[in-house]
């Protein structure tokens, strides 16, 4: 059994300042979340001393244009709600949802600011994505409104996260994996939460033909 320094740890600047409230924003496709999503979401809590976390869906992603969601808004979003209903800590925020055009960071980031002054947010990104992040929307302007902390699923730490908090469990474990077994027939019981999988089951998600349907 892996020791809980081996399995969960964080590096770079996470103490909390006092009487300032830490809020956590991660985003992402989220099609569908999984237990994955939710053990980094906790993970991070602890981790980075957050009060709460708040999951932002993306509407359209200018960085996956080529493969957009199958999942409808709706049906992400409600997997969403389902998943984090028993964790008062957790919330879901539609606001990329429901606003047209591609989902810029910076956009939800200002609004989040113009709403909850005095707040202090963390950015939440994969390792995946933090090689694309100067090439995010006026990314430097992102930079100076929120920190970012990196929720790294691999084995290690990659060097070009060495300035900033990481969050790190070892989660084999993705939305694309999901949905392959769902269109191959196989059993994803115990990797979404029981409302997740319930709710994909009876709407038939992610079989061939309701890739069909939504494209």
């Amino acid at each position: 059994m892996d020791s809980p320094e081996e399995d969960f740890h964080a590096s770079g600047s996470s103490q909390k300042p006092a009487d300032v409230e830490r809020v956590g924003l991660f985003g992402g496709t989220f099609d569908p979340i999984h237990l994955g999503h939710l053990i980094l979401a906790e993970a991070a809590l602890d981790v980075l001393h957050l009060d709460r976390l708040i999951f932002i869906p993306n509407g359209f992603s200018p960085f996956k244009t080529e493969t957009p969601p199958i999942a409808s808004v709706e049906e992400r979003l409600e997997m969403i709600r389902r998943s984090i209903r028993d964790e008062s800590r957790f919330s879901v925020d539609n606001r990329e949802l429901i606003r047209p055009g591609p989902s810029y960071a910076i956009d939800t980031v200002r609004s989040l600011l113009g709403e909850n002054p005095g707040v202090h947010f963390i950015y939440l990104i994969g390792t995946d994505n933090l090689k694309d992040l100067d090439k995010w929307h006026e990314s430097e302007e992102l930079k100076s409104l929120v920190d970012f902390a990196v929720l790294e699923r691999g084995c290690a730490v990659k060097s070009a996260v060495e300035n900033l908090p990481v969050v790190h469990r070892r989660i084999d474990l993705s939305s694309t994996e999901i949905r392959e077994r769902v269109r191959g027939g196989l059993s994803i019981r115990f990797m979404v939460s029981n409302g997740v999988y319930d709710y994909i089951m009876k709407r038939g998600l992610y079989l061939p033909q309701s890739t069909d349907a939504n494209n």
